[in-house]
């Protein structure tokens, strides 16, 4: 089996560490130790370590990391490539980090199928024009992109290159309306559900979606299977599962496999219909106000909408979180980097679209929402600012 670009041999026992290169370097060194000593007292040979989104971490040093075997990473792509029915015909566009599944599962995919594989991030950082030149010039006919860059690509107002056939967008629920918005302008989106346990995305939309315009359902792959528990969590099996967790603690040194067998209970609510996987959420979203419940995922989407409808730029300087309220059990807080008026006209905006349990009853007013590099909100990093 060929190199990736990366220069690594996916059929040696080699182990392969992969880690942000912009973490403080006594974080980073501190996670590299982490997967050294676990490796050596699981015996692991042929893994790849990838760090979990850390959103909830206190430091990057405390940071949960998977450990993935290369045959995992090559089931996963092998899936995918049947599900995008891809060929050496075909040129990816690469924008996600190598650190991450996103990245390094799009390299494994074009050596197992012959594809090419072209860099569009502008001086190592994600920039929509530069992107959007890449497409272009390269005619690339396959991309992976985050709900963010989508946002981005809208917000622009371009318009698909001819030659793109799919682009998937992982890395977070894609709203129907930026859907709806990048579908009318021609980009062939595949909604998919996926985690860094399973080395990517694990149910895609199916190419035959793209001939309709209405939001598309998603479709488990071929390498995995899903269910529900008697708590309506999703659990989920495939040949691309991950082997264990690994993390520094203030006990020391912790690593573990929480699977049940060949199954994994994943933090996410939904059902399964046939092949069909319906992702309502996961369990932290889900909160009670006054005894009624809530998404907070959902209320979300309906800030994005809201804010989209008053300036589209304002839609990554807002966000809400649920905050511990002694007379309700929760409630919802508005963060925003914006003026007090603008943010009187979002509270306004989004409570017409919302019960009046749901709406906002405080703001904060911050220099910052902190965002990783695939532009997800780093939520302890944020309450940490209040």
């Amino acid at each position: 089996m060929a190199e990736t670009q990366l220069g690594l041999d996916l059929s040696s026992d080699e182990n392969l560490i992969l880690l942000n290169p912009r973490w403080p370097k006594e974080d980073y060194q501190k996670l590299k130790t982490l997967a050294e000593t676990v490796q050596s007292e699981r015996g692991l040979k042929g893994h790849v370590w990838i760090a979990t989104s850390g959103s909830t971490a206190e430091s990057a040093s405390a940071t949960k990391l998977v450990a993935l075997s290369k045959k995992a990473f090559v089931a996963s792509a092998t899936a995918v490539n049947l599900h995008l029915k891809a060929t050496s015909q075909d040129v990816w566009t690469q924008v996600l980090p190598h650190f991450h599944v996103g990245g390094f599962g799009i390299e494994v995919r074009a050596q197992l199928s012959g594809a090419r594989v072209v860099p569009a991030l502008k001086d190592f950082k994600w920039d929509v024009d530069y992107f959007y030149e890449v497409l272009v010039r390269e005619k690339c006919t396959l991309s992976a992109l985050v709900p963010t860059q989508v946002f981005d690509l809208v917000e622009k107002g371009y318009k698909s290159p001819a030659s793109l056939r799919a682009i998937v967008v992982g890395g977070g629920s894609l709203d129907p309306a930026l859907y709806d918005k990048a579908r009318a302008l021609g980009w062939p989106l595949l909604p998919s559900y996926g985690m860094t346990e399973t080395a990517s995305q694990i149910a895609t939309a199916s190419l035959d979606s793209l001939k309709s315009t209405e939001y598309p359902e998603i479709e488990l792959l071929s390498h995995a299977d899903a269910r529900t528990d008697e708590n309506g969590f999703l659990e989920v099996t495939a040949q691309s599962l991950f082997a264990c967790y690994a993390q520094n603690t203030s006990d020391g040194i912790k690593h573990w496999d929480p699977k049940h067998g060949s199954w994994f209970t994943t933090e996410d609510r939904g059902e399964v219909v046939g092949r069909t996987l319906k992702v309502s959420g996961r369990s932290k979203d889900y909160i009670k106000i006054g005894g009624e419940g809530t998404n907070v995922a959902r209320l979300r989407a309906l800030l994005e909408q809201a804010v989209s409808d008053l300036n589209p730029q304002w839609v990554m300087q807002v966000t809400l979180v649920d905050m511990p309220s002694d007379r309700l059990g929760s409630e919802i807080h508005l963060i925003s980097t914006l003026s007090d008026d603008a943010n009187r006209k979002i509270a306004e905006s989004y409570s017409a679209k919302v019960l009046p349990f749901e709406k906002i009853r405080k703001s904060h007013t911050v220099t910052h929402i902190p965002r990783s590099e695939l532009g997800k909100i780093l939520w302890q990093q944020l309450k940490n600012l209040l």
